[in-house]
């Protein structure tokens, strides 16, 4: 499969072209307009910078996992740009959620339960006043908790109401948390993990993007053991914008 170039990133309907380079990344992204000299992807990771430590290694991770079951389903395009943001942005609301519960030590009560499923509304909430942003990417946040069969929040939204973007970090969300270790118990290895997703495929995920997962962590799966994702999403990034270089 055919390495994608960073123009198939960018979004084409934000209005004016950029006239100058992010000031971040050094990038010219096409059709997409700065805001303070910044592109869309860097204030994203600023937002995600904000966050814990924790938390933001989880959004990097759950959107580098995110960006490779994308090119496995070969999306491009808006659902592929809906696919960065949207996982790079999917728990910015847990900026509301009391460092107390986030933290515990065990798993929440019910009342904690139901506070912390709130995260999705407020975080398309906050995503929604990010300028320029794309009104479908807050929808991508709000939706990253919905189920397949219907079970999720805050909508039980089920199959393909629920956006294609929402399903593919739904499901990258749930390998990397089970594959990272919690105070309350430890990581899951990443065979198990997979028999999770392949168990819940057609109930909490969607058939095809749980197989492109699969099969995107088999491909992938040397270099994700061997470093930091962190790490990996950085290398990733550095090879796109070589091809784009390269194109």
């Amino acid at each position: 499969m055919r390495s994608r170039t960073l123009r198939e990133y960018c979004p084409h309907d934000m209005g004016p072209l950029a006239s100058r380079r992010c000031r971040r990344c050094g990038r010219t992204p096409t059709g997409e307009r700065l805001v303070d000299g910044r592109c869309l992807r860097c204030r994203a990771l600023e937002l995600v910078d904000g966050l814990d430590a924790d938390l933001a290694g989880h959004a990097r991770r759950v959107t580098m996992l995110s960006i490779q079951v994308a090119d496995e389903l070969r999306l491009a395009g808006v659902v592929r740009r809906d696919v960065e943001l949207g996982g790079l942005l999917h728990d910015l609301g847990k900026l509301t959620i009391p460092a107390a519960i986030l933290a515990k030590a065990g798993p929440l009560d019910a009342a904690e339960q139901e506070l912390m499923r709130t995260h999705v509304t407020e975080g398309e909430r906050l995503a929604a006043g990010v300028e320029a942003l794309p009104s479908s990417v807050p929808a991508v946040v709000r939706s990253s908790h919905e189920r397949w069969d219907g079970d999720g929040y805050p909508d039980r939204l089920r199959g393909d109401a629920i956006p294609l973007a929402a399903r593919i970090v739904s499901c990258a969300d749930a390998f990397d948390a089970m594959t990272s270790s919690r105070s309350y118990r430890p990581a899951l290895g990443t065979e198990l993990a997979l028999d999770v997703i392949r168990h819940e495929s057609g109930r909490q995920f969607d058939p095809e993007v749980a197989e492109a997962l699969v099969v995107s962590v088999g491909r992938w799966r040397l270099e994700l053991e061997a470093e930091p994702m962190a790490t990996a999403f950085d290398q990733t990034l550095r090879r796109l914008r070589r091809a784009q270089v390269a194109s």
